[in-house]
């Protein structure tokens, strides 16, 4: 996932910390479950000047390097807004 959050944001690591519990919740309810359900650590930072359209085109291809779909636009869980 990119996103790009506003200078007035809270810290990334406190916007990390609400998102994953949110989901976490949302995910292990969908899935019957409980307990933990994201790894310890993720790869998490702020991305330099002139590395955006790299790394977005990474996320946008992930489904197309594990075989799922052909094209990215195939995968019916991407959003790329403008």
């Amino acid at each position: 996932m990119v996103v790009e959050l506003p200078e007035t944001a809270p810290p990334l690591i406190r916007t990390m910390q609400r998102l994953k519990g949110y989901t976490a919740t949302q995910a292990n309810k969908l899935l019957a479950r409980s307990g933990t359900f994201w790894q310890p650590e993720s790869y998490d930072h702020v991305v330099r000047p002139g590395e955006l359209e790299r790394i977005i085109n990474y996320v946008l291809e992930n489904p197309v390097k594990a075989g799922l779909v052909d094209e990215w636009g195939q995968w019916p869980h991407t959003y790329l807004a403008p």
